[in-house]
Protein backbone atom coordinates (compact mmCIF):
# COMPACT_ATOMS: atom_id res chain seq x y z
CA UNK A 1 0.00 0.00 0.00
CA UNK A 2 1.31 3.20 -1.25
CA UNK A 3 1.31 6.44 0.98
CA UNK A 4 -0.24 9.57 0.15
CA UNK A 5 1.92 12.33 -1.74
CA UNK A 6 1.15 15.79 -0.28
CA UNK A 7 0.47 18.56 -3.02
CA UNK A 8 2.99 19.88 -5.67
CA UNK A 9 5.14 22.70 -3.37
CA UNK A 10 4.53 21.58 0.22
CA UNK A 11 7.69 19.72 0.69
CA UNK A 12 9.54 23.11 -1.01
CA UNK A 13 8.18 24.94 2.51
CA UNK A 14 10.99 24.85 4.96
CA UNK A 15 9.93 25.31 8.52
CA UNK A 16 8.74 29.17 9.39
CA UNK A 17 10.66 30.70 12.28
CA UNK A 18 9.06 34.51 13.30
CA UNK A 19 11.65 37.19 13.51
CA UNK A 20 14.41 36.85 16.21
CA UNK A 21 15.33 40.06 18.14
CA UNK A 22 18.67 40.61 19.66
CA UNK A 23 19.73 43.92 21.74
CA UNK A 24 22.34 43.62 23.58
CA UNK A 25 21.65 44.51 27.41
CA UNK A 26 17.73 43.32 26.92
CA UNK A 27 16.52 40.26 27.78
CA UNK A 28 13.43 40.30 25.93
CA UNK A 29 13.04 43.05 23.18
CA UNK A 30 9.83 43.65 21.65
CA UNK A 31 9.48 42.87 17.91
CA UNK A 32 7.93 45.61 15.93
CA UNK A 33 7.76 43.23 12.55
CA UNK A 34 5.76 40.63 15.18
CA UNK A 35 3.20 43.14 16.25
CA UNK A 36 4.26 43.87 19.65
CA UNK A 37 2.96 46.25 21.95
CA UNK A 38 5.34 47.30 24.67
CA UNK A 39 2.45 48.63 26.69
CA UNK A 40 0.52 45.53 26.58
CA UNK A 41 -3.46 45.82 25.91
CA UNK A 42 -5.07 48.93 26.06
CA UNK A 43 -7.97 49.55 28.60
CA UNK A 44 -10.49 49.18 25.69
CA UNK A 45 -9.25 45.58 25.21
CA UNK A 46 -9.27 44.41 28.48
CA UNK A 47 -12.96 45.80 28.84
CA UNK A 48 -13.75 44.12 25.89
CA UNK A 49 -12.15 40.74 27.39
CA UNK A 50 -13.52 40.67 30.45
CA UNK A 51 -17.45 41.70 28.98
CA UNK A 52 -16.66 38.41 26.90
CA UNK A 53 -15.51 35.76 29.46
CA UNK A 54 -18.54 34.50 30.32
CA UNK A 55 -18.97 33.64 26.44
CA UNK A 56 -15.58 32.27 25.83
CA UNK A 57 -16.16 28.77 25.81
CA UNK A 58 -18.74 29.04 22.77
CA UNK A 59 -17.01 28.87 19.11
CA UNK A 60 -17.29 32.50 17.53
CA UNK A 61 -19.11 33.34 14.59
CA UNK A 62 -16.86 33.13 11.41
CA UNK A 63 -18.67 36.05 9.50
CA UNK A 64 -16.98 38.90 11.12
CA UNK A 65 -20.61 40.47 10.04
CA UNK A 66 -20.06 43.41 12.62
CA UNK A 67 -16.50 44.21 12.40
CA UNK A 68 -17.23 43.76 8.07
CA UNK A 69 -19.98 46.36 8.89
CA UNK A 70 -17.81 48.72 10.82
CA UNK A 71 -15.11 48.49 8.17
CA UNK A 72 -17.39 49.62 5.28
CA UNK A 73 -19.17 52.22 7.31
CA UNK A 74 -16.03 53.95 7.90
CA UNK A 75 -14.42 53.14 4.55
CA UNK A 76 -17.13 53.48 2.20
CA UNK A 77 -16.76 50.11 1.29
CA UNK A 78 -18.99 47.73 0.26
CA UNK A 79 -19.27 44.98 3.69
CA UNK A 80 -19.66 41.86 1.17
CA UNK A 81 -16.08 42.98 -0.09
CA UNK A 82 -14.65 42.41 2.85
CA UNK A 83 -13.01 39.51 4.70
CA UNK A 84 -11.70 39.25 7.85
CA UNK A 85 -9.00 37.12 9.28
CA UNK A 86 -6.81 35.86 12.44
CA UNK A 87 -3.62 37.77 10.96
CA UNK A 88 -2.98 38.50 7.35
CA UNK A 89 -1.29 34.91 7.38
CA UNK A 90 -4.63 33.16 7.12
CA UNK A 91 -6.30 36.02 4.69
CA UNK A 92 -3.29 35.02 2.29
CA UNK A 93 -3.52 31.71 2.48
CA UNK A 94 -7.31 32.00 1.44
CA UNK A 95 -6.52 34.01 -1.48
CA UNK A 96 -4.39 31.44 -2.21
CA UNK A 97 -6.46 28.42 -1.72
CA UNK A 98 -8.97 30.12 -3.65
CA UNK A 99 -7.15 31.66 -6.54
CA UNK A 100 -4.28 29.58 -7.27
CA UNK A 101 -3.01 26.33 -8.24
CA UNK A 102 -0.69 23.72 -10.01
CA UNK A 103 0.01 26.11 -13.05
CA UNK A 104 -0.36 29.29 -11.70
CA UNK A 105 2.04 31.76 -10.69
CA UNK A 106 2.24 34.15 -7.61
CA UNK A 107 4.32 37.44 -7.84
CA UNK A 108 6.01 38.88 -4.26
CA UNK A 109 8.74 41.11 -4.08
CA UNK A 110 12.24 39.77 -2.83
CA UNK A 111 11.91 41.41 0.30
CA UNK A 112 7.93 40.84 0.94
CA UNK A 113 6.61 38.86 3.92
CA UNK A 114 7.64 35.37 3.84
CA UNK A 115 3.89 33.73 3.89
CA UNK A 116 3.44 35.01 -0.31
CA UNK A 117 6.00 32.28 -1.07
CA UNK A 118 4.93 29.54 1.74
CA UNK A 119 0.99 30.03 0.90
CA UNK A 120 1.54 30.03 -2.92
CA UNK A 121 3.40 26.57 -2.56
CA UNK A 122 1.03 25.14 -0.27
CA UNK A 123 -1.62 25.11 -2.82
CA UNK A 124 0.61 24.33 -5.69
CA UNK A 125 1.05 27.20 -7.59
CA UNK A 126 4.49 28.66 -8.66
CA UNK A 127 5.97 31.68 -6.57
CA UNK A 128 7.98 34.45 -8.83
CA UNK A 129 10.34 36.54 -6.59
CA UNK A 130 10.53 39.84 -8.16
CA UNK A 131 13.43 41.94 -7.53
CA UNK A 132 13.03 45.34 -5.78
CA UNK A 133 14.71 48.58 -6.58
CA UNK A 134 16.57 50.37 -3.03
CA UNK A 135 14.48 47.52 -1.40
CA UNK A 136 11.49 50.00 -2.67
CA UNK A 137 8.38 47.92 -4.32
CA UNK A 138 9.47 48.21 -8.45
CA UNK A 139 6.09 48.44 -10.43
CA UNK A 140 7.89 48.05 -13.82
CA UNK A 141 9.57 45.46 -12.74
CA UNK A 142 6.34 43.29 -11.11
CA UNK A 143 4.69 44.59 -14.33
CA UNK A 144 7.31 42.73 -16.50
CA UNK A 145 6.99 39.84 -14.56
CA UNK A 146 3.75 38.93 -15.51
CA UNK A 147 2.73 36.15 -17.87
CA UNK A 148 -0.60 34.51 -19.16
CA UNK A 149 -0.22 32.15 -15.86
CA UNK A 150 0.35 35.30 -13.05
CA UNK A 151 -3.14 35.12 -10.96
CA UNK A 152 -2.14 36.80 -7.68
CA UNK A 153 0.24 40.01 -7.27
CA UNK A 154 0.75 40.49 -3.26
CA UNK A 155 3.11 43.32 -2.43
CA UNK A 156 2.93 45.18 1.26
CA UNK A 157 2.94 49.00 1.48
CA UNK A 158 4.13 49.77 3.41
CA UNK A 159 6.29 46.97 3.04
CA UNK A 160 7.33 44.75 6.33
CA UNK A 161 10.22 44.06 7.11
CA UNK A 162 11.70 47.04 4.83
CA UNK A 163 9.43 50.09 6.41
CA UNK A 164 9.36 51.40 2.89
CA UNK A 165 6.23 52.32 0.38
CA UNK A 166 5.20 53.41 -2.84
CA UNK A 167 2.33 56.22 -3.48
CA UNK A 168 -1.34 55.27 -4.00
CA UNK A 169 -0.67 56.70 -7.67
CA UNK A 170 1.91 53.99 -8.37
CA UNK A 171 -0.74 51.33 -6.49
CA UNK A 172 -2.94 52.30 -8.65
CA UNK A 173 -0.54 52.24 -12.07
CA UNK A 174 0.13 48.58 -11.04
CA UNK A 175 -3.38 47.14 -10.65
CA UNK A 176 -4.36 49.22 -14.19
CA UNK A 177 -1.39 47.53 -15.34
CA UNK A 178 -1.93 43.77 -14.10
CA UNK A 179 -3.26 40.99 -16.86
CA UNK A 180 -6.35 40.16 -16.94
CA UNK A 181 -7.47 37.22 -14.53
CA UNK A 182 -4.84 38.68 -12.03
CA UNK A 183 -5.81 39.71 -8.70
CA UNK A 184 -4.12 42.66 -6.63
CA UNK A 185 -5.48 42.23 -2.80
CA UNK A 186 -5.78 45.03 -1.06
CA UNK A 187 -5.41 45.03 2.79
CA UNK A 188 -6.86 47.19 5.39
CA UNK A 189 -4.95 46.68 8.41
CA UNK A 190 -5.35 48.91 11.65
CA UNK A 191 -5.95 52.68 10.48
CA UNK A 192 -4.48 51.80 7.41
CA UNK A 193 -5.89 50.92 3.57
CA UNK A 194 -4.30 50.75 0.30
Amino acid sequence: MSMPAPQPGILQIALYVGGEAHLPGVAAPLKLSSNENPLGPGPAARAAYAAAADSLHRYPSSDHAALRAAIAEGHGLDPARIICGAGSDEIITFLCQAYVGPGDEVIHTEHGFAMYRISALAAGATPVEVPERSRVTDVDAILASCTVRTRLVFIANPNNPTGTMIGSGEVARLAEGLPGGCLLPRWWTRARMW
